[in-house]
């Protein structure tokens, strides 16, 4: 009798497991804080790129082509409360550099930001926005400098 009880709590057991794996996914209950929600490569950052948040669509872009040894003023356009940015390169931790994009109609945000110091002279580049606590990592690069 024992041994029935122990097999029906098991099976049971193991249901339940998948149960909450399969709605864990669904809701992203697993994903890591440190994931962002989206990822976009934009080979020409200075024509800009597209995205969208739920129905909320965004465009990214600097002014001018990057380059390592100019500042980069960041531009977003996209409805929001607050923007963060920040230049990162894959597998390298180029120290802390978090910018607040500025905006005077919430639409139309802004930045004067710096690509960080690459002694590799690498010019692949990481571009980490926060828009109202949602991420998204956008890849580009830079021309030689």
């Amino acid at each position: 009798m024992k041994s029935w009880l122990i097999k029906i709590a098991l099976g049971f057991s193991l249901v339940l497991a998948l149960i909450l794996l399969v709605l864990g996914n669904k809701f992203a209950w697993f994903v890591a804080d440190n994931e962002p929600e989206a990822r976009l490569d934009c080979p020409v950052f200075s024509e800009g790129c597209i995205f969208k948040f739920e129905e909320q669509n965004y465009q990214v872009k600097s002014e001018q082509a990057l380059n390592a040894n100019k500042p980069v003023q960041l531009l977003v356009e996209g409805r929001a409360k607050k923007i963060y940015a920040s230049w990162q390169m894959q597998g390298m931790d180029m120290g802390p550099n978090r910018y607040m994009l500025l905006s005077d109609d919430q639409q139309h945000w802004r930045a004067q930001t710096a690509l960080p110091m690459c002694t590799n002279k690498r010019q692949d580049w990481l571009l980490k926005l926060e828009i109202d606590g949602r991420r998204i990592e956008i890849t580009t690069v830079s021309e030689k400098g």
